[in-house]
């Protein structure tokens, strides 16, 4: 089976997801790290800041004692003594605070700095021995080395601390640099990626807008492909109908006379002669039903009746009548192994059942040249209102290969094998439909249906469908044919026949003239109204495809007369379609009941009979 795959559009639209989706993650990963590194950067300014800030200030402190110690010098005034020396104090305070931060990060690169020319501990201490002489004014003025030594001492530090702020106002100059570049690499980087993200972006836009417009065109054949099978549904479903009516009805004038002359010829040889007519006739009819019940069930239309029946009935009358005719005929036996009690009912679809049975006895059958066919049926399994019926049926014959036991149950198959003779081969005939039927009809009435065989030594079929039990009376169909005999009252009835085949109006009127009913024929509708309108009947039997006015539309007409004795005559449809919307339309249309052809004469009197 042919899978669907992914078209190249759709491939590419994935790896280009793909593509955003890891350049994402890569953009994520790098503005992270760019983060990072500006957020350490922004720490270390700040620390710098701090720092450089107490070196400036004690600076401007010194640069302040110096101006005031030299004032002192020139003025002598003991307040400029002790004036410099709080200065000097403020300077101490400051370096004692740059101290105490030394060991972490750029204010040890700035104490490692000052002590490359004079340590902070030392500095503090000569500070501490000079604040404590101008406090007490023990600087002799006239002491000119004296002056000059004290005069030095606060120059040279301060030239000290200024060397290091140079340094300093240096390396914070490189790191605003640094942050400025990798703030601007950053921001082109990022620029860059929004635009190769915009572009694919845009991409997958056109590629998705692409699928789109391919998914609408897809949709656009998908529903132009499903207005193509609908009409062929429809042609198909026309085919059939024509085809089963242009069967069915020549089929009906030869199923009807081969009936009516078998009852009455006693010749042997004559009569054999007419049993190989109807069985040829029953074949082809058999083959019209299967073509047109595997066209209803594979277009899901086949309703299943729910009515009472006997189980254990309905599988002997199957399994004695092809025991006295096909397996007769070859000499093979049919045993039936029925586990079931007789007077076990259940609702479901008798005809179906049947159905079933008889198309897997037949093929049983059909491939064995000896020995014997058996049926079993019993219950596998019981719920309060179910019953599980098991039936399997068993022969002898040629078996199924082991290649093609899988395909046994596929439409116009035919089961052959290396072993079996060319004649045998040529004699194996059907459409291959049957046992395709079998299991649509098995699973729509919720069962399963299975087969194992061996090649020369034989197969068996088993399938199990759940019934409902049935509490309802079930009618025996004998006992309904005893209660129904023809009924002498049909005498001089009065019949419109509008039919506009020449066999089937001889058959008809055969019937007719058997049971003394008085008839009018009319070959088209037209002429068929007329007579209708100038005459009274007790029943009209019309075909429904008949020139001019179709059956369905006589009923129409005839519904919607004035006379109200006329107007609700009985009508029987005779028709050769069994399409059941078909059937619908016509009782739809006014048609009491449709009578499918080839019918039996007992069928044909019993529906009569019915409305008179």
């Amino acid at each position: 089976m042919k899978r669907a795959k992914l078209s190249f559009s759709n491939i590419i639209l994935i790896i280009a997801c793909l593509v955003v989706v890891v350049s994402i993650l890569f953009l994520n990963v790098i503005n992270t790290r760019n983060i990072i590194t500006l957020k350490n950067s922004i720490d270390t300014l700040s620390i710098e800041n701090k720092n450089i800030s107490i070196l400036r200030t004690t600076s401007d402190v010194l640069l302040e004692s110096e101006l005031v110690f030299t004032r002192f010098t020139q003025t002598g005034e003991a307040s400029l003594s002790k004036l410099s020396a709080l200065s000097i104090d403020k300077a101490i305070a400051h370096l004692k605070v740059l101290k105490t931060e030394s060991d972490s990060g750029r204010a040890a690169q700035i104490t490692l700095q000052l002590n490359k020319e004079q340590s902070l501990p030392i500095m503090i201490t000569e500070f501490e021995l000079l604040s404590n002489r101008l406090k007490e004014n023990q600087v002799d003025l006239s002491n000119r080395s004296e002056v000059d030594s004290v005069g030095n001492l606060l120059a040279k530090y301060n030239q000290q601390l200024k060397r290091v702020l140079i340094k300093e106002d240096a390396f914070r100059e490189n790191l605003n640099a640094t942050i400025f570049k990798n703030a601007v690499t950053g921001t082109d980087v990022i620029q860059k990626f929004f635009w190769v993200s915009l572009l694919i972006i845009l991409f997958i836009v056109g590629v998705l807008v692409y699928n789109i417009y391919k998914m609408v065109n897809y949709e656009n054949e998908i529903l132009e492909a499903r207005e193509r099978a609908l009409k062929l549904a429809q042609v198909k479903s026309r085919f059939l109908s024509n085809m089963s009516h242009e069967i069915r009805s020549p089929l009906t004038a030869i199923m009807g006379f081969t009936e009516i002359i078998d009852k009455i010829e006693i010749d042997t040889e004559k009569k054999n002669y007419l049993h190989a007519i109807k069985t040829s006739s029953e074949h082809l009819l058999s083959t019209v039903n299967d073509v047109l019940d595997f066209s209803k069930l594979d277009a899901g239309k086949l309703k299943l009746e729910r009515q009472p029946f006997y189980i254990a009935s309905a599988i002997e009358e199957v399994a004695f009548a092809l025991s006295s005719t096909s397996a007769a005929n070859k000499g093979i036996k049919v045993d039936s192994i029925i586990e079931l009690d007789k007077n076990l009912a259940v609702k479901g679809d008798l005809f179906r059942l049947k159905q079933i049975l008889y198309n897997l006895l037949s093929n049983a059958i059909k491939f064995t040249e000896k020995g014997n066919v058996t049926i079993i049926a019993n219950i596998s399994g019981t719920t309060e209102k179910q019953v599980m019926i098991k039936i399997a049926v068993a022969d002898t014959g040629i078996g199924i290969p082991n290649d093609q036991i899988k395909t046994v149950f596929e439409e116009f198959t035919q089961v052959t094998n290396n072993s079996t003779s060319k004649d045998t081969r040529r004699a194996i005939k059907g459409t291959g439909l049957g046992l395709s039927i079998c299991k649509m009809l098995v699973e729509l009435q919720g069962g399963t249906i299975g087969v194992e065989s061996k090649l020369n030594q034989g197969s068996v079929f088993t399938f199990a469908i759940p019934y409902e039990v049935a509490n309802d009376k079930v009618a025996n169909e004998k006992e309904l044919t005893a209660m129904n005999p023809i009924s002498s009252t049909l005498k001089d009835k009065r019949v419109l026949v509008i039919e506009d085949n020449d066999v089937n109006i001889m058959l008809l009127t055969m019937l007719l003239k058997k049971v003394g009913i008085v008839y009018d024929i009319a070959k088209d509708g037209e002429i068929g109204l007329q007579l209708f309108k100038d005459n009274k009947y007790d029943i009209i039997l019309t075909d429904i495809n008949v020139p001019k006015l179709t059956g369905d539309e006589i009923a129409i007409l005839v519904r919607q007369f004035t006379d109200e004795s006329k107007r609700n005559i009985p009508i029987v449809g005779l028709t050769a379609t069994i399409v059941q919307d078909d059937l619908d339309e016509y009782i739809a249309s006014g048609i009491n009941e449709v009578l499918v052809k080839p019918f039996k004469q007992d069928e044909l009197y019993a529906t009569i009979e019915k409305y008179l």
